[in-house]
């Protein structure tokens, strides 16, 4: 992601994508988080660059800020829930108790990430979703 004259530009799916990677299975985050922590962009455009996600992205760790996901996806993203404890049978996921706390590591990871799309890097402030 980085070489000696800087993080590799990306376009901002590639970034999505990349920033969904780090979520660990048994957390989620939310479009809005997403565009947050990547400095740019909105849910709308988290969601459409989830849309082309590659195989074995977590998707389904990436939510709406209600805790669900769109309506096609729901029987797919309920079987990861179950097995990732995420939400009990018929229910939406508890975005609020669930939603991802970055570790110091991950969150270098995310400055990466930023600074590949042209975003400065967070400041101590910005660290609290």
């Amino acid at each position: 992601m980085t070489d000696a004259s800087g993080p590799t530009q990306l376009d901002y799916a590639q970034a999505v994508h990349q920033l969904a990677q780090l979520v660990p299975a048994g957390a989620v985050i939310s479009y809005g988080d997403v565009a947050e922590l990547l400095g740019s962009g909105g849910p709308r455009q988290v969601g459409k660059a989830m849309t082309t996600a590659e195989v074995g992205t977590p998707w389904w760790r990436v939510l709406r800020a209600d805790g669900n996901i769109a309506e096609p996806l729901l029987p797919r993203a309920r079987e990861h829930w179950e097995r990732e404890k995420l939400a009990r049978p018929g229910k939406r996921v508890d975005i609020k108790n669930l939603r991802w706390n970055p570790t110091p590591k991950q969150w270098e990871a995310i400055d990466i990430l930023r600074l590949s799309l042209g975003n400065p890097k967070m400041s101590e402030l910005d660290d609290e979703l």
